[in-house]
C-alpha cells in the first residue's frame, strides 16, 4: 500500500477476530471513544465501551461468552480486534482491546409487520486499547 495515501478509507468492510470464537461476522461496529482521566498521569484512561452487533442465526457464541460472565466470578476476559480491510483487500488498521468482558447483551425487538433481520448486539468492556495503522 502507498504511503501517501489522501483519501479516507471507507468503513464498510471489516472483521471483527474475537480469542475462542471463529468467524464472528460482524454488520456493525462501534469503537469505543479513549479518555485521559488525568492529564500529568500516564495511564489513567477511561474507555467507553466496544459495541458489537451481528445478524441473529443459529450461533449462539457471543450469547454463549455473555452468559458465562454473568454467571461466573470469572469475568471471561479476551482480545478483541477490529481488522479496517482496504480497497485491495488488504488489512489497513487493527484495533486491538485487550481483556475485553460483556457487560451486555441484547436482540433487536421483534415486529411481525416488519421484514428486517433481527441484529444481536453485545457490548464490551475494554481493558487496554492499541491501533496499528498502515505505516506499522
Amino acid at each position: 500500500m502507498s504511503d501517501d495515501r489522501r483519501d479516507p478509507f471507507v468503513g464498510t468492510r471489516f472483521r471483527v477476530e474475537i480469542d475462542g470464537i471463529s468467524g464472528s461476522c460482524a454488520l456493525a461496529v462501534a469503537l469505543p471513544e479513549s479518555r485521559l482521566l488525568r492529564q500529568n498521569d500516564p495511564g489513567s484512561v477511561q474507555y467507553a465501551a466496544l459495541v458489537l452487533q451481528r445478524g441473529l442465526t443459529t450461533r449462539a457464541d457471543w450469547y454463549a461468552w455473555w452468559d458465562a460472565a454473568r454467571r461466573s466470578k470469572d469475568p471471561c476476559p479476551r482480545t478483541v480486534t477490529v481488522v479496517l480491510i482496504d480497497a485491495h483487500g488488504a488489512d489497513a488498521w487493527r484495533w486491538i482491546f485487550a481483556n475485553s468482558e460483556p457487560v451486555a447483551y441484547r436482540v433487536s425487538g421483534l415486529a411481525a409487520m416488519a421484514a428486517e433481520p433481527l441484529v444481536e448486539t453485545l457490548e464490551l468492556s475494554v481493558g487496554t486499547f492499541e491501533a496499528v495503522g498502515p505505516a506499522a
